[in-house]
């Protein structure tokens, strides 16, 4: 995985936000995340067209940070995800 890499949300999980965190339920195992406000806007952004660095520039300049800085901090959010099976790779 890299910043042009293309995720979208896996089927199995759905979502609530609550007070600007998403709790994230995987239908199948019955397990849950949470999410702090960024990784929830990252995560509502999941669409299945954008790269990680897109997603970043949209976050870096919405909080005035360097957009590289977000696009480590994405990418390894992206690979946690991908390893508990939140996101699906394009």
């Amino acid at each position: 995985m890299d910043k042009n890499s293309i995720l979208q949300r896996a089927e199995n999980v759905t979502f609530e936000i609550v007070a600007d965190e998403a709790i994230l339920i995987d239908i199948n195992t019955g397990t849950y995340f949470s999410l702090n406000e960024v990784g929830t806007e990252f995560w509502e952004m999941l669409d299945g067209e954008q790269t990680i660095e897109q997603h970043a520039t949209v976050i870096a300049q919405k909080y005035e940070v360097d957009t590289s800085m977000v696009v480590d901090d994405l990418l390894e959010l992206a690979e946690e995800m991908a390893k508990d099976k939140l996101v699906i790779l394009q």
